[in-house]
């Protein structure tokens, strides 16, 4: 445990260098998209509430992916960890101590926003909507995982890692309805997990269901988040710090 403490200190003390970019990544990008639907017309408590929740998982798609994916791809560098060898820190510890980091970051983000949703929404179903806040947060952090132990080549992840991220934040109903669309566009974005996800916190919230939740739950995110937890599994373990000489 002290361990992972390390290494959190060591990735707050790093991400010092670059908080203009995080500040960017983490609420100037998310924000923007919010703000062309804000002053776009006038929106009711409801409607507002709608928009801040896809804000929040709008968030966390940016911040994770965009910086969390490529620091997993910049942690795999040689240089990188040849660093984290001085520390006598484990790969595991270091993916789990860095996603804590990022997890952090977006913390208080997620709490206010969700407070206020929370204390104007009609009605909220307090299990499902911290089951699906949660499932939302893993999924998210499995994916950027998985796509950072994907990625070898840092320059290639970090203009990939973008455009993932544009059409997982554009290509689901974060910032606009799914019910006037056109059932074959409809039918596509469902494909999306980050429509799922929204479900998952938008149902307990009073919204009505995009699609059967039980569909999101059990057999889409969950399946998901089990085939990239295998696949993030694998890659850990047989990342090592130093080479073995035998």
């Amino acid at each position: 445990m002290n361990k992972i403490f390390t290494a959190i200190e060591m990735e707050f003390k790093s991400l010092r260098i670059f908080w203009l970019q995080l500040f960017i990544v983490v609420f100037v990008l998310p924000f923007s998209y919010a703000f062309i639907v804000l002053v776009s017309g006038n929106l009711q408590v409801s409607s507002l509430n709608y928009l801040l929740s896809g804000y929040i998982v709008s968030t966390l798609i940016s911040t994770f992916i965009n910086m969390l994916g490529l620091r997993i791809t910049n942690i795999r560098q040689q240089e990188a960890l040849e660093l984290y060898s001085t520390y006598a820190i484990p790969f595991p510890s270091i993916i789990i101590s860095v996603c804590l980091s990022y997890f952090l970051i977006t913390l208080p983000i997620i709490l206010i926003v969700l407070g206020y949703v929370v204390a104007t929404a009609q009605s909220v179903n307090w299990f499902f909507l911290i089951c699906g806040m949660l499932l939302t947060i893993v999924f998210l952090l499995l994916i950027s995982v998985y796509l950072g132990l994907a990625m070898k080549n840092l320059f290639i992840a970090n203009g990939l890692f973008q455009i993932i991220t544009w059409a997982l934040i554009l290509l689901a109903p974060i910032y606009y309805s799914l019910e006037p669309l056109n059932p074959i566009f409809r039918g596509i974005l469902l494909i999306n997990p980050v429509s799922h996800l929204l479900n998952l916190l938008r149902t307990p919230l009073g919204f009505e269901s995009s699609v059967n939740l039980v569909y999101s739950y059990s057999s889409y995110i969950v399946l998901l988040s089990i085939l990239a937890f295998g696949y993030v599994s694998k890659r850990i373990n047989s990342t090592h710090i130093l080479e073995k000489i035998f």
